[in-house]
């Protein structure tokens, strides 16, 4: 008589769901927590970084061309083309700068004020002309560099006339004749390399300042603005 083995009821441990002998065990995976917190800062971040770039493209990539000077223009000059350059600066700020395209409304203006290099020429800084006082009177006095001091004149500087010999001649005994003015505008003449000095004075005296400077007897004195 032939006998069978018996497996038993409860089967092998491998089809119950055990562990077979020599095997690692069987670990679920585990779910990802999920941090909010994490989700919010990325989605801030790309909105900040959006932003950044739409403004970076709207004020960079718009520009306004106004128009500067291209040198030194001192008060009373009037404007040329030569004294005109251009300039970039971001589009909406506020000024009252001529734009580039309105060049020839430019052409022809009087510098109210002196001008450095560079600067924004505006409706605030140019017009027609430089507007006198009534009662004075613009006269306009050539000097030599021997007949005025070296340090630099400026609109506003409070001047003296004052009546000097003639050339080699004695110095007088008396106190010379003086005039008061204020410089209005200043020009170096290269053909007569001489100073072209547009004085601001009473009008009762401009008859008797053109004389004396037209003689060349004259000389300039600069007072202290104190």
């Amino acid at each position: 008589m032939t006998t069978t083995p018996s497996t038993g009821r409860k089967g092998t441990a491998a089809a119950q769901g055990g562990v077979a002998p020599g095997a690692a065990p069987y670990l679920p995976p585990t779910k990802a927590q999920r941090r909010p917190w994490l989700v919010g800062l990325g989605v801030s971040l790309a909105i900040i970084g959006g932003l950044a770039s739409w403004y970076y493209a709207s004020t960079v990539g718009n520009t306004d061309t106004v128009l500067v000077v291209s040198g030194d223009v001192t008060r009373g000059e009037v404007i040329g083309t030569d004294d005109l350059t251009t300039l970039e600066i971001a589009s909406g700020q506020t000024t009252t700068a001529f734009q580039a395209s309105n060049s020839r409304d430019v052409i022809g203006q009087v510098a109210l004020v002196d001008l450095p290099e560079g600067s924004l020429l505006t409706h605030e800084n140019l017009g027609d002309g430089l507007a006198v006082d009534r009662g004075k009177s613009i006269v306009g006095v050539a000097l030599a560099p021997s007949q005025m001091p070296s340090f630099p004149l400026s609109a506003g500087d409070e001047v003296r006339l004052v009546d000097t010999p003639i050339a080699q001649g004695d110095p007088p005994d008396a106190t010379p004749s003086t005039f008061r003015a204020v410089v209005f505008t200043t020009k170096y003449d290269e053909a007569s390399s001489r100073w072209i000095v547009d004085l601001l004075v009473t009008s009762s005296q401009a008859a008797d300042i053109a004389a004396r400077s037209a003689t060349g007897r004259i000389a300039l004195i600069l007072d202290s603005a104190e």
